[in-house]
């Protein structure tokens, strides 16, 4: 039977779930946002705002960030007049339209619009924060050289610390900002060799604009630690904790492990066979707060490390007295006492005895032996050792040796309050720390699931624009997670988006109809999605 072509050559449609993030974009209102920020020429078929639309639709609905001139595939067969705009058509969706609209985005405060379209969407589905995680990462591109195309642009450069591990590439450096919820609410990018306490520093200039600090605790990791940041989060009057690193208030984290060595640390409540300590130490003229921890699971790997690397390291010491023989027990003594003196911070207990031993020498001359003649019989020693792993002492060590230490200005409390700010338990500081896996949850989902890293736009001021549209598909899929879950609706955005990916909306333009083809389980879930984030069903399409 031969294959027809459809027989209704004016149908029109796209994926569901391009059609989903782009009309959740639309009605929480981002696209108004951004479309406000400029004065359009009238002949201007494609804005801004629906520039980004198309750029969120095709990332988010589909495979994330691809090529500025293959954007228009999914909206081939779209109603594109009704989702961008009377005079969008497909040609209006090509690569210099959208290049175009990234030179616009860019002459805008890209970070403080993305605050705001936080802002927006924190309003709408009433998401409350206090407490603000910020971390860096970095992403690699294939050029051998870039220079700013446009004053202000941020441009890569080697940094010696690529992520991906392809040092030999350049890198543009962001540094990013997420609520309590793990939203993304702030990114900014920096040039490739940008060092971690300038950005730490603006993202906290910038916070302090924008929050009230004295009900803020921000979080962040070792490099956010440095004295100069310490005293800038306290004079702004932020609350904040975060790991503290060896060089730190004059070694205070050696300070405070000696300390805990000489204690008793106590069962923490986050996790069984956790335990915590929690002191206070004076850094630089500031007393500051200090929780020490350690898990089960560092003791337990640090046990196997003992094990493995010990049995190692007392096998290179203690093997030369397989073979070796000494001609009197004075001189294997000497020998023996030598190695044990080095044979230190180990948990092999060597078992050592020196033992005489018969040799045959031989008959002292060539040929065959006299009538009678006997062999020539030498007392030589040798040293015997056994080694014998000794667990407790292992655990012991690790004990010492696995030992965190936390810094914050928090107050002390007995019982959690509300606000961290009002008072904060050990464990509530240390789970406050541990949150900081919020940040890296971000990262992953901008480089793997948007690709940020992909596609290379050859001027820095339009790689700097993508990296918003970027950050702010982020944002919007952290916002859908966090209100799903809340809905009891167990599914992330992304794989939501792998599970309908046979399911299309289709518009029916002569009856001003929409409608789904699929199977029922994906129409099912579709809605579901729809219902628990509040989006008409009725106006997906516009």
């Amino acid at each position: 039977m031969a294959l027809n072509r459809s027989k209704n050559m004016k149908e029109e449609g796209l994926t569901a779930t391009v059609a989903l993030a782009m009309a959740f974009y639309e009605q929480t209102g981002l696209r108004e946002l951004i479309d406000s920020k400029f004065d359009i020429d009238c002949r201007q078929k494609l804005t801004p705002g629906n520039a980004v639309k198309a750029l969120i639709g095709d990332m988010m609905g589909l495979e994330g960030r691809r090529p500025l001139y293959s954007v228009h595939n999914p909206f081939k067969t779209a109603p594109n007049d009704l989702l961008f705009g009377e005079k969008v058509d497909i040609k209006s969706l090509g690569g210099t339209a959208f290049s175009r609209n990234l030179d616009q985005l860019f002459t805008l405060d890209l970070p403080g619009l993305t605050y705001e379209c936080y802002e927006l969407l924190a309003r709408t589905y009433t998401l409350t924060s206090r407490v603000f995680n910020i971390d860096t990462t970095n992403w690699t591109i294939t050029p051998v050289s870039k220079e700013a195309d446009v004053e202000g642009a941020a441009v890569p450069e080697r940094c010696g610390h690529a992520k991906d591990g392809h040092n030999d590439r350049l890198v543009y450096t962001l540094l990013s900002i997420t609520d309590e919820n793990g939203v993304v609410c702030y990114e900014r990018p920096y040039d490739g060799s940008t060092m971690d306490c300038v950005m730490d520093r603006d993202a906290i200039e910038f916070l302090s604009e924008n929050v009230d600090p004295k009900d803020v605790t921000l979080i962040g990791d070792c490099k956010f630690a440095t004295e100069p940041l310490v005293e800038l989060m306290i004079e702004k009057g932020f609350g904040f904790v975060t790991k503290c690193p060896k060089r730190f208030g004059q070694k205070a984290q050696e300070r405070v492990i000696e300390l805990v060595e000489s204690k008793v640390m106590r069962p923490s409540s986050i996790r069984d066979g956790w335990e915590i300590y929690d002191t206070d130490m004076e850094c630089n003229g500031t007393t500051l707060r200090f929780v020490a921890y350690r898990t089960s699971k560092d003791i337990d790997a640090s046990v196997q490390y003992y094990r493995e690397q010990g049995l190692k390291e007392a096998n290179s010491l203690f093997n030369r007295f397989s073979s070796k023989m000494y001609n009197c027990e004075e001189d294997a003594r000497r020998d023996l006492d030598e190695i044990l003196s080095r044979h230190t911070d180990s948990a092999y207990i060597p078992h050592c005895d020196i033992v005489s031993v018969e040799v045959n020498k031989g008959y002292g001359h060539r040929g065959r032996p006299r009538k009678d003649e006997k062999p020539i019989i030498k007392t030589e020693y040798k040293v015997d050792v056994e080694l014998e792993f000794d667990e407790s002492i292992a655990k012991r060590m690790s004990k010492e040796r696995n030992v965190r230490v936390l810094v914050t200005n928090l107050p002390r409390s007995d019982v959690d309050k509300d606000n961290l700010r009002d008072g904060a338990t050990a464990d509530a500081v240390l789970l406050s720390y541990l949150d900081q896996y919020l940040v890296e949850h971000a990262f992953r989902l901008m480089k793997d699931g948007m690709r940020i890293g992909r596609v290379y736009i050859h001027r820095p001021s339009r790689e700097n624009a993508m990296s918003f549209v970027c950050s702010l598909a982020t944002m919007m899929t952290d916002v859908i997670d966090h209100v799903l879950k809340s809905k009891g609706i167990d599914m992330t955005f992304c794989r939501i988006v792998d599970e309908l990916s046979r399911l299309d909306l289709r518009y029916d333009r002569e009856n001003g109809e929409e409608y789904l083809s699929g199977s029922s389980d994906s129409i099912d879930l579709f809605m579901d999605v729809v219902d628990a984030l509040g989006i008409d069903t009725d106006h997906l399409i516009y």
